[in-house]
């Protein structure tokens, strides 16, 4: 039965349709359309007025009914169940995440999260950014049951909407108007009692002054309870591979050694010894097993005197929000209108994590031992007289070691005693549009005209708990006894300070805890400021039909800071030191369209018209661009519609990519490939090395040049951070697509798209040797004009290497460097009928639509001159290649029944490992359903109720595709289970 379902799934997505969404609401406007004429709008994708039907490239549209019916409080969750997005940031992605905690953002064709290629606009106009440190769109934002529908258009669209559009648009149309209040409730939770939901939602619009004057105020107030993954049987304790070859198998997760007590390592090697204060019984010493006490812990490591790590881990998210959002426009004449805009937004989210931790390896961000002659190991009490016993004794049985200075054992620990390093995160959101729009008539044309100014800022904290002072710990366990018994730190300069002594055999004072805790904090600033005008008209009428033009000019202002504290900034805290990001840039824009209509009404000719659009830039901060699309629709017949398009779009560099801090940082495994000991290399490398190491250094001579590093000599000083002459990532953009419309088969719509991008300029970060070796010295483009050789700084005199042309820094700041192609078919089939149209009884109105996309190539090259890398249909990067949707309506009077089923296809685990090395090696194909029901009491009471996940299905269960909340299948398959809901909307 799973193969032929399988069968099917696959049969009617490549062979009867494909690609644009066409959603319950998009039928149902085009059906009226056909009957009554549709008034020509401006639609996503093209500044032109058209008919929603008429348009060069697939669309989306999901409405604001359907949204509030998908049973989802986040706006993003009900977009991203179509099969053209990529699992993006949520509530279930956000656990442990500094900045994206309590996010929810949309990322078409899983083409950037963090670097964001999927443009949202709100009313076809920017939004101010959600945090400083990616530029992304948070749909928190937005209120609900403001919302009229959301326009999704995949494909390239920076040359109609500039930066970030290379994947496409999502534009989510407010409502303006509304006659009286409207109110709208949900709450839900899951089948065992924990991820609440809740949402309460209103507006209120009316017309004044003799309808000149139309106001709309309306909000939500919304909050998401958090999922422990210790409350999921499936997630709990998690997954590992085995790690012996040749086949890796999956078992439990392994048990870790970093003990929320101690974990001391008494010896390492190949019969290593620890012991660990047990976590049944704390004041018990006990030794662990040889599986546990290996400084890395093998799979077979489950002794129950230790926890999982998985204990601290969150599936979901807290997440809560509040928006207030309000529209007023003002008829200053019949064709003159004035209007604004305002919202204020406040979202705030809390991720849980594991608490600080040292490993008992040694190294990591905070390693902690503890030496012999420490004063609570020499203690009067039974668990230190425990301990002193293993630590003395002669091996096996003990770690041989003396109660003296010169004695010492690494200690693995979780340090719970500050809490877990959660984040909360608070983002305060202020927008204003104030604008004119309106039209007038020229030459015997109506020319519509649109200009407005925008303001927008968002100012943000993040708290980040549980940051305990790095050197404080391991001055505060470092505790001896002084002559007079009185216990202190060993350093003295520590103990000036203020220093608590830690007792790591029998547990800390609260004294100790709260001199060596701390909290980080961050707070962000983003500004965006607008000003842009805009027209359209039909220049002039042709004989296929008018001839349409569009065009405006754009200014935009980003702004933003980010700010760390300043014990995390001088990296004094267990948290990332991150510093300080500020910057800002500006952008001049102009861009222009025109349609032109070439056929009408003639044999093999129904319609055939041609578009043009193109944009030019001038970034402040990356130069000028210029960007272009080329688009073609032609119907032989009124049943078939083929539509192409080509493009150019453009991702400008963000402002963290241009101006995060540069760092100083020193590398001891860099080699100068011009060193006489220089690693052994092909022919073709050691030619390209002697030509290039002659152009940078004089006189060079292959036999006698010693270079200032490599093995045993210094280091090489590196240059970390962002990079002010970042060029912006560029993309070729294509789509052919046919959509279908048998008149013999009314309200029967299939369409089939082939989309391909190929970018370029992708920004990324380098590694030292590949700089040295790959991109400059063993490259044959010559040295002078290779890029990646200016990285490389040489002392020509050696006056500060002491080497005449040893390496004086590299620099690795972000660099211009990477590829993606992307290619594949969206597929879309939706058919809605009477039954009384069927039957001689009416049994009611049903509708059926199946949506899907074959994502089959996803490719990276990393570096120039790299072998492409299939990322496509890997588990561990999230990426299906299969991904579809189906969803069958049944409506009759007040009630209303739907059923949907979501398909993600098969997925190889990972291409890091070849099929035989792994069992099991695919995830298996996945299905989830939702069933959903209305209920309209009158025309001012309709209730709703669904369950999500009704058969409560788990994620693939393979480590590779779920290891908790910050793993790439997070986004991508459900984790809470089966949730019910319930809400209602109402109007007076």
């Amino acid at each position: 039965m799973k193969a032929t379902m399988n069968t099917f799934l696959r049969t009617a997505l490549l062979g009867s349709a494909a690609a644009s969404l066409v959603t319950p609401g998009l039928a149902q406007a085009q059906d009226a359309g056909s009957a009554t004429g549709v008034s020509e709008i401006v639609v996503t994708g093209s500044r032109i007025r058209r008919d929603t039907f008429n348009a060069p490239m697939p669309s989306a549209v999901v409405t604001g009914e359907e949204i509030r019916r998908s049973g989802y409080v986040s706006l993003a969750d009900s977009l991203v169940d179509l099969p053209l997005f990529g699992g993006n940031v949520n509530q279930q992605t956000a656990g442990g995440t500094l900045f994206q905690t309590g996010q929810a953002r949309v990322d078409l064709r899983g083409l950037g999260g963090t670097n964001v290629r999927t443009l949202v606009l709100v009313d076809g106009r920017r939004h101010v950014f959600s945090d400083a440190s990616s530029p992304g769109v948070d749909l928190n934002m937005l209120p609900q049951l403001m919302v009229e529908r959301v326009d999704v258009v995949p494909g390239g669209a920076s040359a109609v909407y500039g930066s970030e559009a290379i994947a496409g648009v999502v534009n989510i149309i407010m409502r303006k108007q509304a006659d009286g209040f409207e109110g709208d409730v949900q709450t839900g939770v899951t089948s065992r009692g924990d991820g609440q939901e809740f949402r309460i939602g209103g507006l209120y619009g009316h017309k004044y002054l003799g309808d000149r004057l139309n106001v709309l105020v309306g909000g939500e107030i919304a909050r998401s309870e958090p999922i422990m993954q210790s409350d999921r049987d499936w997630a709990y304790p998690g997954l590992r591979r085995t790690a012996t070859p040749p086949v890796l198998t999956i078992v439990p997760a392994s048990r870790s050694n970093a003990s929320p007590y101690a974990n001391f390592q008494l010896r390492a090697g190949a019969s290593p010894l620890a012991v660990v204060r047990d976590v049944r019984n704390p004041s018990q010493i006990v030794g662990l097993s040889p599986a546990c006490a290996a400084t890395t812990v093998t799979p077979a490591c489950q002794d129950q005197s230790l926890i999982y790590a998985s204990d601290y881990a969150a599936l979901q998210s807290k997440v809560s929000h509040g928006v207030i959002r309000g529209h007023a426009d003002y008829a200053v004449s019949d064709k003159v209108k004035a209007f604004v805009d305002a919202s204020y937004a406040k979202v705030e989210g809390y991720s849980t994590s594991s608490p600080a931790f040292s490993s008992p390896a040694g190294g990591g961000t905070m390693p902690v031992f503890i030496t012999g002659d420490n004063a609570f190991l020499n203690g009067t009490g039974a668990t230190a007289a425990q301990l002193r016993a293993i630590w003395t004794a002669a091996a096996p049985a003990g770690g041989g070691l003396t109660l003296t200075p010169a004695s010492r054992a690494q200690i693995g620990k979780f340090w719970g005693e500050f809490g877990g390093r959660d984040v909360r995160s608070t983002r305060d959101t202020t927008q204003v549009t104030v604008g004119l729009e309106g039209q007038f008539d020229a030459l015997d044309r109506t020319i519509h005209w649109n200009g407005y100014g925008q303001y927008g800022e968002m100012n943000g904290t993040t708290v980040s708990y549980g940051q305990p002072y790095k050197a404080r710990v391991q001055q505060a366990v470092d505790a001896v006894t002084l002559p007079t018994g009185q216990i202190v730190c060993r350093d003295v300069t520590a103990r000036a300070a203020g220093c608590v002594p830690w007792d790591l055999v029998n547990g800390p004072s609260q004294e100790a805890v709260a001199w060596a805790n701390a909290v980080s904090t961050t707070d962000q600033t983003v500004k965006q400021t607008v000003f842009a005008a805009s027209f359209d008209t039909n220049l002039l009428t042709l004989p296929a039909g008018p001839l349409g033009v569009a065009g405006g000019l754009e200014y935009r202002k980003e702004e933003s800071s980010f700010v760390q504290d300043a014990l995390g900034a001088a990296n004094l805290l267990f948290i990332n030191q991150i510093g300080t990001r500020a910057g800002s840039y500006d952008v001049k824009e102009a861009y222009g369209e025109m349609r032109v209509p070439l056929l009408k009404d003639l044999p093999f000719a129904e319609e055939l018209s041609v578009e043009f659009a193109g944009r030019a830039a001038d970034y402040s901060s990356a130069g000028r661009t210029n960007q272009y699309r080329l688009a073609a629709v032609w119907a032989p017949v009124r049943d078939i519609r083929f539509r192409a398009s080509q493009g150019t779009a453009v991702r400008a560099p963000n402002i963290v990519e241009l101006y995060a801090p540069q760092s100083r940082s020193f590398s001891t495994t860099a080699q100068d490939p011009c060193d006489r000991q220089s690693p052994a290399a092909t022919a073709a490398q050691k030619a390209a090395r002697l030509a290039n190491c002659s152009a940078a250094i004089a006189n060079y001579n292959p036999a006698t040049f010693n270079s200032n590093i490599g093995t045993g000599r210094s280091s090489l000083p590196i240059l970390l951070g962002g990079n002010p002459d970042l060029n912006p990532e560029t993309a070729h953009t294509y789509e052919l697509g046919v959509v279908i419309e048998p008149r013999f088969v009314p309200n029967l719509k299939i369409s089939l798209d082939f989309f391909k991008y190929n970018l370029a300029d992708q920004i990324s970060s380098l590694d030292v040797n590949t700089v040295l070796n790959a991109l400059c010295y063993n490259s044959t483009v010559a040295y002078a004009s290779n890029p990646y050789c200016a990285l490389v700084v040489r002392d020509p005199t050696g006056a500060t290497t002491g080497v005449a042309g040893g390496i004086s820094q590299v620099l690795l700041t972000n660099q211009n460097v990477a590829r993606t192609k992307v290619e594949g078919l969206d597929a879309s089939i939706a058919y809605a009928f009477e039954t009384a149209d069927l039957f001689k009884a009416d049994y009611g109105r049903i509708g059926l639509r199946l949506d899907g996309t074959d994502l089959y190539r996803t490719a990276l090259q990393n570096l120039p001159g790299q072998a492409y890398a299939s990322l496509a249909n890997q588990a561990a990067l999230g990426i299906p290649r299969w991904r579809a949707q189906f969803t069958g309506d049944w409506s009759k009077g007040p009630v209303s029944l739907s059923w949907t089923t979501h398909f993600i296809g098969s997925m190889a685990s990972t291409n890091a490992f070849p099929a035989t090395a792994l069992s099991p090696y695919y995830t298996g194909d996945y299905y989830s359903h939702d069933v959903r029901a209305t209920y309209a009491f009158n025309d001012q009471i309709n209730m709703r109720a669904g369950v999500l996940n009704v058969t409560d299905k788990e994620p693939p269960q393979l480590p590779e595709t779920y290891t908790g909340a910050s793993s790439a299948g997070a986004g991508l398959y459900d984790n809470r289970g089966r949730f019910f809901y319930v809400g209602a909307t109402f109007k007076y």
